[in-house]
């Protein structure tokens, strides 16, 4: 019986191909999982900005005040990240004045911690730009116009639009799982060594358009159009238009599918560290401008951080909180990008907050914490 099932487990990961071997080498994703795989550096460049300041003057109410209710049990915001966290770090800013930083475990103010879904609101940034450059004409373009050897596939592509991609409304026949399973598509695509042929491969449930349904194989899709419509790999153009301008402070990286083919994981595969991630929030809340350049537009900012009901409160790569009144729900100005396990980058733009945690917290949901402190702020 164990030769049976051992032959059975030897004859799926020989069908399954090399990414299940990956996946049982690995192991479950984590945040360090970045390094196992082939990298493309996203360089800080020459000019470095520390736009957040910490005084000894700034407003200490997040270090010191005890909360109870709802996650936290008579404790400082500090003291229960303490206790939940695991490795990670939390940085709580206001008006470019840091309110509280924490760092736990292994990870310092300069450690890449793997982002995981947060880079999918980074390629929409990215797309902006694209669009804004007049590298892409408009969302509205079906993608075979980019991916031309798409036609030829499932018949879907030819109604796909990049609007579907960046708002999840693509009908893909992509299951979002995140059990280990290494056979599961999710697997399959993440450790997978060639990311264009699982995009081919994939089929349709659904017309374009139709409904919302969040999965990595749309962001996956726009990665690789990115990358044909501005002639130029993933991490380069990331590093000449945002990392470069913001004035990063640490290099970041990303995932690639492996050195010969070298498509970057758009979707999942970014590893950076809070500070530099707490700038891309700063980015949003300023619409676009970054002391006084203009790095995407307002519109697309707009455009990203103000959803719907009707798409499940998520828009191109970012989410909204959404809260009741008089019994009927609504989508609130909050804006928040959310990580695999509890990586969040979340803004309030009417009071001009900026809350970003990273690490290992699988199921934690910290924009939740972050929309009730942001409320008492």
């Amino acid at each position: 019986m164990k030769k049976s099932l051992f032959l059975f487990a030897l004859l799926a990961i020989m069908l399954s191909g090399c990414s299940a071997v990956r996946a049982i080498r690995y192991g479950m994703p984590s945040t360090d999982t970045w390094r196992n795989f082939a990298l493309d550096t996203i360089h800080s460049g020459e000019k470095k900005s520390e736009v957040f300041i910490t005084t000894p003057a700034h407003d200490n109410f997040l270090e010191v005040t005890k909360f109870s209710g709802g996650r936290l049990n008579d404790e400082t915001v500090g003291e229960y990240f303490s206790r939940v966290r695991g490795d990670g770090a939390l940085l709580i800013i206001r008006n470019d004045t840091v309110l509280l930083e924490k760092y736990y475990g292994y990870v310092t103010p300069d450690t890449p911690v793997s982002l995981f879904s947060i880079s999918k609101a980074l390629t929409s940034l990215l797309c902006g730009i694209a669009v804004d450059e007049g590298y892409i004409a408009s969302v509205d373009d079906p993608v075979t116009k980019y991916i031309p050897e798409l036609e030829s596939r499932a018949a879907g592509f030819k109604n796909l639009t990049i609007a579907h991609l960046l708002d999840m409304r693509t009908g893909l026949d992509f299951k979002e799982g995140y059990g280990w399973n290494p056979f599961s598509q999710l697997a399959r695509l993440y450790y997978g060594d060639d990311v264009l042929k699982h995009i081919k491969g994939v089929g349709f449930n659904g017309a374009p358009g139709e409904s919302h349904y969040y999965n990595s194989m749309a962001t996956a899709i726009l990665g690789v159009l990115i990358e044909r419509a501005v002639g130029k790999p993933y991490a380069e153009y990331m590093q000449e238009k945002v990392w470069g301008p913001l004035g990063m402070e640490q290099d970041a990286y990303v995932t690639l599918d492996d050195k010969k083919h070298r498509q970057a994981k758009a979707y999942g595969g970014i590893a950076s560290n809070i500070r530099d991630l707490a700038k891309i929030g700063r980015l949003y809340l300023s619409g676009g401008e970054y002391n006084g350049q203009c790095i995407v537009s307002k519109d697309w900012i707009d455009r990203s951080t103000h959803s719907s009901l009707e798409n499940n409160a998520y828009s191109f790569g970012w989410n909204n909180i959404t809260s009741m009144r008089e019994g009927k729900e609504y989508v609130t100005p909050r804006f928040f990008a959310l990580g695999l396990f509890g990586q969040v980058l979340f803004c309030d733009p009417e009071k001009n907050l900026i809350f970003v945690t990273i690490g290992e917290k699988k199921g934690a949901e910290y924009h939740l914490l972050f929309d009730d402190l942001s409320g008492k702020l």
